[in-house]
């Protein structure tokens, strides 16, 4: 079996198809994503869709701060999980909207698709860590510290941990 052979294969003039079929998509290309296409309207689909996206991801994590301080108040277990997500969502939603409106205005270097589209996935993943963290771990968490709670209650300095 020669070169020529390998080459004449089925298989691989399917992904020399594929690989020519990536080329002409234009979100796969790294250039849609590291280059400046210039300033765009607040009211273009891109713009306000990352806007609206971002200001719920900060009214969110505003809220989860807000339930926290004043709802739950000082109960370790759940403050361990809400504050830092509250502040994660916070921050990304404030970043988001930020690099949003430096996107619309063409900015060179900080205006490209890619600081958006970044700080949407990471506030998505972000979520999705402290939403499994507070299903899974709050319940064994909550059990241990009412645990500890009503000893230290009953058995007073005699019980340390």
């Amino acid at each position: 079996m020669n070169i020529k052979d390998i080459f004449n294969n089925q298989f691989f003039k399917i992904l020399l198809n594929i690989i020519k079929g990536i080329e002409k998509i234009q979100i796969l290309q790294p250039a849609f994503w590291f280059r400046n296409p210039g300033a765009t309207s607040l009211t273009s689909v891109e713009i306000s869709t990352y806007l609206v996206f971002f200001g719920l991801v900060f009214l969110i994590g505003i809220s989860i701060l807000v339930v926290d301080r004043w709802r739950i108040k000082n109960y370790p277990p759940k403050n361990r999980i809400l504050r830092p997500a509250g502040w994660g969502l916070f921050g990304f939603g404030l970043t988001g909207i930020i690099f949003t409106l430096i996107r619309s205005q063409g900015v060179t270097f900080l205006g490209v698709r890619f600081f958006p589209a970044a700080f949407a996935l990471a506030s998505i993943i972000w979520a999705v860590y402290f939403l499994c963290r507070y299903f899974k771990n709050l319940p064994a968490e909550v059990v241990k510290y009412e645990a500890k709670a009503l000893k230290r209650k009953y058995l007073g300095r005699r019980y340390e941990t």
